[in-house]
């Protein structure tokens, strides 16, 4: 179905909501960005990255390329003009790029890493690194040890600083609509906080091309492209 097609009473019912809320949750994924470059399988783990550091690195290096010469899109600048009329907008996103940022948003939490940060191997040092293309590959930190991107692979655990920020956000009560935006692949937390958040009185809307299992929780499913329907929805 797509944004055009979708029932106006659907979209006027949560842009009402939205109009009436002091505070929104967004947790978004990858369909908020549009495509995106998933790393193969080899560089996605740490056993893969540390068998061949250097052609990891070539890849985020073309990524981290990529990335820089993106820019936010109407979903993005949707959510950041939320901010901008006065509420507060709570982002949690699965996304390593900084599109929300740039966007405007201000309170984004980042699950799974950022690929603007690396960490070191030996002392796990995290540091910003915005340098576009690297001069050195594998980059190196100050003790001589090979850095590797601070994000998430398969087989690791969440980092816990984001977590204890979602969860000191869920546990205030406060969000009045919980967006899930552009996921397919949900993972157990993502569940949990939007389950947690329709729990305390948010109005639970998810938007993406196809349903997934958090359509089962949702008050409300809207079909279609993240930037077709979230410009909807603003007031």
């Amino acid at each position: 179905m797509e944004a055009n097609s979708l029932p106006e009473s659907r979209i006027a019912r949560v842009r009402g909501r939205i109009a009436r809320s002091h505070s929104i949750l967004a947790i978004t994924g990858a369909g908020i960005s549009g495509k995106t470059r998933d790393a193969p399988a080899r560089f996605a783990t740490p056993e893969g990255f540390a068998a061949d550091p250097e052609a990891a690195w070539r890849w985020y290096d073309k990524c981290r390329q990529e990335v820089a010469r993106a820019e936010p899109n109407v979903a993005h600048l949707a959510l950041a003009r939320l901010e901008r009329q006065g509420k507060r907008v709570f982002i949690v996103t699965q996304n390593v790029d900084d599109l929300h940022e740039r966007a405007g948003s201000t309170e984004v939490v980042h699950i799974h890493g950022s690929i603007w940060r690396t960490r070191c191997e030996r002392n796990g040092t995290v540091e910003e690194n915005r340098e576009v293309p690297l001069a050195e590959i594998p980059p190196l930190c100050a003790c001589g040890s090979e850095l590797r991107p601070d994000v998430v692979w398969f087989g690791e655990s969440l980092l816990p600083g984001p977590l204890e920020q979602i969860n000191r956000h869920l546990l205030a009560a406060e969000s009045n609509v919980c967006l899930v935006v552009g996921i397919e692949a949900t993972f157990g937390h993502v569940v949990q906080w939007a389950h947690a958040a329709k729990e305390q009185g948010a109005l639970l809307v998810t938007v993406n091309p196809r349903r997934t299992v958090i359509d089962e929780l949702a008050d409300l499913h809207l079909a279609g492209p993240a930037a077709e329907i979230l410009p909807l929805l603003v007031p």
